[in-house]
Order: structure tokens, then sequence, then C-alpha cells
């Protein structure tokens, strides 16, 4: 006699055979899912070790040359003979700044001329940075360079001497006779930032006397000065804007008043080093007196300085 109920029967007992079967599995998951929970923080919490390369800033520096507009440095590694290049950097200055961890290396530097053609090289120069101290001593025993946190000048000065006829443009002939002159001189000084900025700030300081038919005029002027530069320093654009003061006094003979009258002045030169601080520069500017009958004349100059 078959019971009713033994297709239930059978079912349950082939549910609890696969349940019987996954047991195991199921007990290995669970294991594995523990061991994992515990394990893992300290995967994830374990501190990480770190190699600190500590390294200080070191200058070479060398003798520049008169005709030199910029300098190329290259500093090569030294592994055992091997050599290998690790730097190449083009500069202005008679130095540049390195960071370099001991070992032994050598450097050249390469002057070039206005034209950008190289001049003679030097001799490679060896040179070792030390553990101890974080110097760098040459291979003659000299100190070629030494821990520095500054960057150099941080200025440029020039000081220089110009040419500067006048030519006027309207009520000129009030004060300063009816012809334009040919006898103007100037002296110039201006300090103006090194850093290689888009427009670099400064200042000039600018004295200078003119003669006319029927007057004489000595000027003090002071301008402030944005300076765009080009071809690593060696060209610029110098834009100026400022102000002074002109003392006009009469010839002998004349009636030409004598007059302190202040002027605004706006201008634009051109900048040029011939050598490695011998420079030339020409420009225009526009002094526009402020008196009871304004007045005002073109000055195009050209001088010669020198760059300090």
């Amino acid at each position: 006699m078959v019971n009713k109920h033994s297709g239930n029967f059978t079912a349950n007992r082939t549910c609890g055979s696969f349940a019987n079967q996954l047991e195991p599995a199921l007990k290995i998951l669970f294991l594995f899912v523990v061991l994992f929970s515990l394990w893992s923080p300290m995967l994830f919490s374990q501190e990480a070790n770190y190699r600190i390369d500590v390294r200080y800033i070191q200058r070479l520096t060398w003798v520049g040359d008169q005709y030199a507009m910029r300098y190329e440095v290259i500093v090569d590694k030294n592994d055992n003979g091997n050599f290998t290049q690790i730097l190449r950097e083009s500069t202005v200055n008679q130095f540049i700044e390195v960071s370099l961890p001991p070992g032994k290396y050598r450097y050249q530097v390469i002057p070039h001329d206005f034209f950008g053609a190289p001049i003679p090289v030097t001799d490679w120069i060896d040179f070792d940075v030390l553990k101890a101290d974080h110097s760098i001593t040459g291979s003659d025993g000299l100190m070629l360079a030494e821990n520095r946190s500054d960057t150099g000048h941080k200025f440029d000065i020039y000081l220089g001497a110009a040419y500067l006829p006048v030519i006027p443009v309207y009520n000129d002939k009030l004060f300063l006779g009816n012809n334009m002159t040919f006898i103007g001189a100037g002296v110039k000084a201006a300090v103006v930032s090194a850093n290689q900025n888009y427009l670099s700030p400064g200042a000039e300081l600018t004295a200078s006397m003119f003669l006319f038919d029927e007057a004489q005029s000595i000027t003090i002027e002071l301008n402030f000065l944005a300076q765009m530069r080009f071809l690593n320093g060696r060209t610029a654009l110098n834009f100026r804007s400022g102000f002074g003061i002109s003392l006009i006094s009469g010839m002998q003979n004349t009636t030409v008043p004598k007059l302190d009258v202040f002027y605004i002045n706006t201008g634009i030169s051109f900048f040029a080093l011939v050598t490695r601080n011998i420079y030339i520069e020409a420009g225009i500017d526009s002094p526009q007196f402020i008196s009871a009958d304004h007045f005002g004349y073109l000055r195009p100059w050209i001088g010669i300085g020198v760059r300090l």
C-alpha cells in the first residue's frame, strides 16, 4: 500500500540531501569571511615605508666672458667612469643652482655670443658632492660651490648717457625759441627686476640739459619702467611713464622768463646688449608740460651704457 504522502516525503529527502551537500561549502565560505575580516584591517593599516631623499641646493659658478650673452651648462654624473648627462641648462648669469645627491660629477660651460654662436668651450671640470657637509668639492681640492638658499642678484642696474634732440609739437615758441634744438644730452640710472617676467618692473632717473635759441633748460625726471625681454634678456622693449621738472631760463640779452615747469612723460625704447654688460638703447619720449600755456614736444634719443 502506497502512502499518499510518499511524494512529499521523497521531495523532502531530496531537499535535505542537497542542503547536507552544501553545508561543508558554506562552512568553508563562512570561515574565509571571518579570517578575511580579521586580516584585512592589519593589511590596510600597515604602515608604508618611505625613503626620504634630503637634498641641498648647490651653486656652480664660473668666470664670465665679456662677449658672452648667455651660457650653456652641461652636468654629467660619473658612474665608475661612465658619464651620463643629467642636466643641460641655459642662463644669462655666471652661475646655476642645482640639487644633486652625493656622488661624482663633471660640468662644462659653453658661452654663446650675441648671434648665438658658441665661443670656444672650457674643459670638463670634475667635482664631488659629499654626504658629510653636502658641499661640492673640485678635483683640485678647491671649493667650487656651497649650499645657498638665495637665487642671486634680484635687480639689474643700468647706467648710461644719451643724446637727446628736441622736436617741438605745440606752443613751444613761448619759452623754447623758434626752432628745434639739436643740443641736448642726459645721464640715466635705472633699476629693473632681474626676474624673467613678461613685464619686469623698474624705475629710471634722468638728468638732462637742452640749449635752445633763446633759452636753456635743465630737467630732472623720474620714470616707472616695464621691461619686456627677448632672446634670453639680450634685447628688450622698455615702456616708461613718469613725471619731471624742467628749469627753464633765458639766455643773455633775452626776455624769456625764468620758470620751473612740471611735466608728465610717456615713452618707449629698444634696448640691446652689445657685449655681456655694454648696451645701446634708442627710443622716443613725449613730455607734456603742465603750465598756464600748455606746451609739449617729442624727444627722440639714443644712448649707450653699462649693466651692473
